[in-house]
């Protein structure tokens, strides 16, 4: 393999005509067709799209949890779509942090073991995992339940663990499915608020999201349709975009 120019190694991700297919009773059902995408290096990204349009499709691949049937996958300047299964598990405990719709905690785990578990798994010294778990419980307002079980927790402090558990070991990308779906307005806004603090910390983030409040957030939206990124919209120009306009970005996605 080459090793990545300079250009390449500013991007924290990109992929090249990437596509999946799935075998039906029907025949096969393209879930991606054909996405080219970039992600720079501390940019946030946001990609929206109905239900069914490979949204979570495109997270997967990116992150490792799936392989492309045909395309490429560039992770710091580093191909991982033709990673083995152990490969991909390695970058994933390494290099890529997942927040999801359902947080994925162990509910037989305490807090602080749920957010050491990914720097456990990634053979960290256990020292600088337990640093890193208090500092993020720190920031992130969990100080005080870090010996509690995961069950015991709210919705959106249950999201909160799930996003410590995700940045543990300090991840280049972190990817995020629809990680509002399942809150309150209010616990919506504060996990909006601090993906808005990480980033602005220099991380790097791609989040799926069908709600337009929450897009508004980022630097990029991209509008997805039929397994293809059809258009996209740059906020960051010395303020974020109202909801709204996401909106409008996504109905022109749509052809309307």
């Amino acid at each position: 393999m080459t090793a990545p120019d300079e250009a390449e190694r500013e991007l924290a991700l990109r992929t090249v005509d990437l596509k999946k297919a799935y075998v039906s009773l029907a025949g096969p059902v393209k879930a991606l067709d054909g996405v080219d995408l970039e992600v720079s290096a501390g940019e946030f990204v946001a990609v929206m799209g109905p239900s069914g349009c490979g949204k979570s499709t495109l997270l997967h691949l990116l992150g490792g949890l799936d392989r492309p049937s045909s395309g490429e996958v560039w992770l710091n300047g580093s191909r991982i779509d033709t990673l083995g299964e152990s490969g991909r598990a390695m970058l994933r405990r390494r290099a890529v942090g997942f927040v999801f719709q359902s947080y994925n905690l162990v509910p037989s785990l305490t807090v602080a073991a749920n957010v050491e578990l990914p720097g456990v798994l990634a053979r960290r010294p256990r020292r600088q995992v337990a640093c890193r778990r208090a500092e993020l419980l720190e920031r992130l307002g969990l100080a005080t339940k870090s010996g509690r079980g995961v069950t015991e927790l709210s919705g959106g402090e249950a999201q909160r663990v799930a996003l410590a558990r995700a940045l543990v070991n300090d991840p280049a990308l972190l990817l995020a499915d629809e990680p509002t779906g399942n809150l309150d307005s209010r616990a919506s806004d504060e996990v909006v608020a601090l993906l808005k603090q990480f980033h602005a910390g220099g991380q790097a983030i791609v989040l799926v999201t069908h709600d337009p409040k929450v897009a508004s957030a980022a630097q990029r939206v991209l509008s997805m349709r039929d397994g293809r990124l059809v258009d996209e919209a740059r906020l960051d120009r010395g303020q974020r975009a109202r909801p709204q306009e996401v909106a409008g970005l996504v109905q022109l996605g749509s052809g309307a």
